[in-house]
């Protein structure tokens, strides 16, 4: 995990628990955290998950363990869970969303803003002495967001590979894809803008080059679904309301969230049309 990172998976894992909060949603699992790309695993996000669990149970004067959140970074396991745990609310990076906004009928109500930054850029690296574009781009393309063909094709590639032209391996390690890449590995690894600027520091990144920078996709979105459409209005208030409070301002303030804004599907149509191009 790059170290800078660290706050950003305290982030994920305080937003899992603060929905969870809410003890509107009748399911099993009242929040699912699909984040492909970010860092640490269910493991490494408990202790925060279960920590600010436990304060918010005593703040909205709950029964202790009557909240449950699921936090997970792998992009294939996104839709299984969507479906089998069938969550109320969800936090979701964009190609989660994407993939399954339509037929999960989900309704976007925030966004969240970590560090000031609303949106991110992707970036695709290969070796020194390979292509220099993306339609000289072929073979392996690696990274922690390539769990999706069509998102990679059709969104951070703005289509112009081909299908079939590339093949995907996902990842969830970006200084090993970068490795992997310089070893001759793979051909190609796409990374967010944080790697790009931690390759600086890597002696082997003497080796490779940018050659394509994507345009930008939205920050994740929370949405809700399934039984949580029936309080849109209540988990929004919550939600919006968060970072604005005296104890909640603080509280967003140690985890770099800026802030969690209002949005509806409108703000994703852009992202959609990409996707379904």
């Amino acid at each position: 995990m790059l170290p800078a990172k660290q706050n950003i998976l305290k982030l994920w894992a305080i937003l899992a628990v603060l929905c969870c909060g809410l003890p509107l949603l009748a399911a099993s699992t009242d929040i699912l955290l699909l984040l492909p790309g970010f860092p640490g695993t269910p493991v490494q996000a408990q202790p925060y998950v279960d920590r600010m669990l436990r304060y918010l149970e005593t703040e909205l004067s709950l029964a202790g363990g009557s909240m449950s959140g699921v936090f997970l970074t792998d992009g294939t396991q996104a839709a299984e869970k969507l479906t089998s745990v069938k969550p109320g609310l969800a936090l979701l990076g964009p190609s989660v969303y994407a993939a399954h906004a339509g037929k999960m009928k989900m309704k976007v109500i925030a966004r969240i803003t970590a560090n000031g930054r609303g949106e991110q850029q992707y970036h695709v690296i290969v070796k020194k002495d390979g292509p220099t574009s993306l339609s000289s781009l072929s073979g392996k393309v690696s990274g922690t967001v390539v769990h999706d063909e069509k998102y990679v094709l059709n969104v951070l590639l703005d289509a112009k590979v081909p299908i079939g032209q590339l093949t995907f391996e996902p990842n969830p390690r970006p200084l090993r894809a970068l490795r992997s890449l310089a070893a001759g590995k793979v051909d190609a690894v796409i990374v967010d803008d944080e790697t790009l600027k931690y390759m600086e520091e890597l002696d082997f990144a003497v080796s490779l080059k940018k050659i394509y920078t994507t345009d930008a996709v939205p920050a994740p979105c929370v949405v809700v679904m399934n039984d949580g459409l029936s309080m849109e209005k209540q988990l929004k208030k919550a939600l919006i309301g968060l970072c604005s409070g005296e104890s909640g301002k603080a509280l967003c303030q140690s985890l770099t969230i800026s802030s969690i804004r209002a949005a509806g599907d409108g703000d994703y149509k852009a992202l959609l049309r990409r996707y379904n191009r």
